[in-house]
C-alpha cells in the first residue's frame, strides 16, 4: 500500500478525525470534571463557613471569646479544613484554628486579602464574586473563601459592644479548604478519561482499517488489476460483482465495458477481413474497368484513324475505277488482236474488281468511325448524370474523393442521346479524378438556364497550364503517360456535344482547380444534322482559365496537367 494509497487515505482521515473528536471529548470532560469538583469544594467551604459563622454568633454576642476559639478549634480539625481565621475590618487575626497567628496583622496586599481590598483601607464590604481564591500554599492548592461577619442589629444594640449602626462589616471569617482530595481525584478522572478515549480511538481506528479494507481496499484493487489486465488485450476479464454500492456498480459497468470491448473487436475484425474482400474485389473490378476504358480509347482512336484514312482513300479509290472501267470500254473499241484485247481486259477487270474491294473496305471504316446519331429523345439530365456516376463510383472511392452534386428540382429534360450524353460525361469525371490524384472533390451541378441546361464538372485538381489549354481538346494530344491512354477522351466529348449542338467550356486556375461547362439547348434546332453523311459545324467551344485566374495569376501562370484520356 503507496502512501498515495485512496484506502491509505481515507483511513489517516478517518483515523484523523476520530482522534480529534476523543481529544475534543476528554478535554471537554477533564474540564467539567474539574469545574465540578471545584465547585464540590466550594460548596464544602461555604457550608464549613457558615456553619462557623452561625456556631459562633451567639458566643460573640455574649462576648464569650473562648467559646468561639474552641468552635473554630473543633471545626479545623475537620479533614480538608486547612485553617479557620477571624480578622477585624483592620487586618488583625483576632480568632484563628493556630493560637500562635492570633493578633497579627496581616498584609492587606497579600494573595488573599488583594482580592477585596484595592486600597490599604478598612474594609466596608466584600463582593460576593471576590469572596473565593485558589492559591498554592506549601506545594498544594488551597480554596480560601472569605465570608463577612455584618453588623447584625442585635449586634449593634446589645451593651457589650461598641459598634454604631453605620458600620456594615465587622470583619471577616476566611475558611481555607484544602484542594488535595479534589487534585487526586480530578488527576485520576483526567487518566481515566485520556485512557479511554485512546483505548476508543484505537479501537476504532482498527474497526476502520478492517472496514477500509473490505468495503475499498480490496475491491479498488480487483478493478486495479482487471483494468491492467485489459490494457494488455485480455477483455475476457470479468470483476466479482460486490454489494449493491457504488463499487459494486462500478465493476457491474466495468463487466458491460469489457464486454462491448470484446464484441467491438469481434466486429472490427471481421469488418477488416470483410473490408479486405471488398478491396479485392473492387480491385479486380477496377482493372476490369481500366481495361474496358483502355480498350474504348484504343477503339476511338482507331476510329479516328478509319475515318481519316478512308477519307484520304476514298476519292483515288472512286478515279482509278472510273478510270479503270473507261480504259475498258475503250478497249473494247479500239481495233487489237484479241489476244491483246483479252489480256488487257482481263487486267482491267482486275484493277476494277480490286479497286471496288478497296472501296467497300473503305465504306467499312467510315461506318466504324461515323456511328450513327443514335436516338434522341428527351431525357432528364440529371437521372443521365446519376447513372454516369454509378458507373465512376468505385473510381471515387479508392482514389478517396469527396462527391458532391447539385441537381435542380425544376424541369431539367433535353432532346438528345443519353448514351452518348452518358459517355461524355463518364469521360469528364474520369478526367477530374485522375487530375485530384485522391483527397480531392469532385462537383456536379446541374442549372436550367433559360432553354438551355448547364452541366459543370468540377474539381479539385491542380488546373490546367495556359500554354496547353488550346489543345486539350484534340485527338491524340495528352501530357499522360502512354499507359493512361491516347488523348481522345475530351475529344470525344467534343464531339458528343458538337452532335448535340452545344457549347462546351473550361474555367481554369493554377493551383485551385479546374471546371467544365457543358451546355445543351433543350430542343436542338436541327435533328437533321446529327445524320453521320451530314458533316455539321462544330459547337462553340471556350477554352479559358477562370477570371479570378487571370486576374491573380502572374502572365504564363496557370499549370495543370490536361486530363484528356
Amino acid at each position: 500500500m503507496t502512501r498515495h494509497s485512496l484506502s491509505l487515505s481515507l483511513f489517516a482521515w478517518l483515523f484523523g478525525i476520530v482522534i480529534v473528536a476523543f481529544a475534543a471529548y476528554a478535554f471537554v470532560s477533564t474540564r467539567t470534571a474539574s469545574e465540578q469538583w471545584m465547585q464540590t469544594v466550594y460548596t464544602g467551604a461555604q457550608r464549613s463557613s457558615a456553619v462557623i459563622k452561625h456556631s459562633t454568633h451567639y458566643a460573640m454576642l455574649l462576648n464569650r471569646k473562648e467559646d468561639v476559639h474552641n468552635i473554630i478549634r473543633t471545626v479545623a480539625r475537620t479533614p480538608g479544613v486547612v485553617g479557620v481565621r477571624v480578622y477585624d475590618k483592620q487586618g488583625t487575626i483576632i480568632f484563628s484554628a493556630a493560637d500562635e497567628e492570633i493578633g497579627h496583622r496581616v498584609d492587606l496586599r497579600a494573595e488573599a486579602c488583594i482580592i477585596c481590598h484595592d486600597d490599604v483601607v478598612p474594609l466596608q464590604s466584600v463582593p460576593a464574586e471576590s469572596r473565593a481564591r485558589v492559591y498554592r500554599q506549601s506545594g498544594e492548592r488551597v480554596l480560601g473563601l472569605i465570608n463577612p461577619i455584618e453588623n447584625a442589629p442585635e449586634c449593634s444594640n446589645a451593651d457589650c459592644h461598641a459598634h454604631p449602626a453605620e458600620q456594615t462589616v465587622l470583619g471577616v471569617l476566611d475558611v481555607k479548604m484544602s484542594m488535595a482530595d479534589a487534585d487526586a481525584r480530578l488527576a485520576t478522572t483526567r487518566r481515566q478519561v485520556v485512557t479511554a478515549a485512546i483505548l476508543i480511538a484505537i479501537l476504532s481506528g482498527a474497526v476502520s482499517a478492517v472496514f477500509i479494507y473490505g468495503m475499498v481496499r480490496r475491491p479498488v484493487k480487483r478493478l486495479i488489476e482487471g483494468a491492467e489486465r485489459v490494457a494488455q488485450g485480455d477483455l475476457d476479464t470479468r470483476i466479482d460483482v460486490g454489494p449493491r454500492n457504488e463499487i459494486g456498480q462500478l465493476a457491474r459497468a466495468f463487466n458491460r465495458m469489457t464486454t462491448d470491448l470484446h464484441e467491438a473487436r469481434r466486429e472490427v475484425t471481421e469488418w477488416s477481413q470483410t473490408l479486405e474482400r471488398k478491396v479485392l474485389d473492387k480491385t479486380a473490378e477496377l482493372g476490369r474497368t481500366q481495361r474496358q476504358v483502355v480498350h474504348m480509347e484504343k477503339m476511338a482512336s482507331l476510329g479516328k484513324l478509319s475515318a481519316t484514312v478512308a477519307h484520304e482513300l476514298n476519292n483515288p479509290l472512286a478515279g482509278i475505277l472510273n478510270y479503270a472501267k473507261l480504259v475498258t470500254r475503250t478497249l473494247d473499241e479500239t481495233d487489237l488482236p484479241d489476244a491483246t484485247r483479252s489480256e488487257l481486259g482481263r487486267y482491267m477487270k482486275l484493277v476494277q474488281s480490286e479497286s471496288s474491294r478497296c472501296g467497300d473496305i473503305v465504306r467499312n471504316l467510315l461506318l466504324f468511325a461515323r456511328p450513327s446519331g443514335g436516338s434522341f429523345a428527351s431525357h432528364s439530365v440529371a437521372q443521365v448524370a446519376e447513372r454516369a456516376l454509378m458507373l465512376v463510383r468505385h473510381h471515387l472511392e479508392i482514389a478517396n474523393v469527396r462527391l458532391e452534386t447539385r441537381f435542380p428540382e425544376a424541369d431539367d429534360r433535353v432532346v438528345c442521346d443519353a448514351d452518348q450524353l452518358q459517355q461524355a460525361l463518364v469521360a469528364l469525371f474520369v478526367n477530374a479524378v485522375e487530375a485530384m490524384s485522391g483527397d480531392g472533390a469532385l462537383t456536379v451541378a446541374i442549372e436550367r438556364l433559360g432553354d438551355h441546361v448547364e452541366i459543370s464538372v468540377t474539381d479539385t485538381g491542380p488546373g490546367i497550364p495556359p500554354e496547353v489549354l488550346p489543345e486539350i481538346f484534340e485527338p491524340f494530344f495528352s501530357t499522360k503517360d502512354g499507359a493512361s491512354g491516347v488523348g481522345l477522351g475530351l475529344a470525344v466529348v467534343f464531339g458528343i456535344v458538337q452532335r448535340h449542338q452545344g457549347t462546351i467550356q473550361v474555367d481554369t486556375e493554377v493551383g485551385r482547380g479546374t471546371t467544365f461547362r457543358i451546355r445543351l439547348p433543350v430542343q436542338p434546332a436541327d435533328l437533321s444534322a446529327n445524320r453521320p453523311s451530314d458533316p455539321s459545324p462544330g459547337p462553340t467551344v471556350e477554352a479559358r482559365p477562370s477570371a479570378a485566374a487571370e486576374a491573380a495569376a502572374p502572365e504564363g501562370q496557370g499549370k495543370r496537367r490536361v486530363q484528356a484520356s
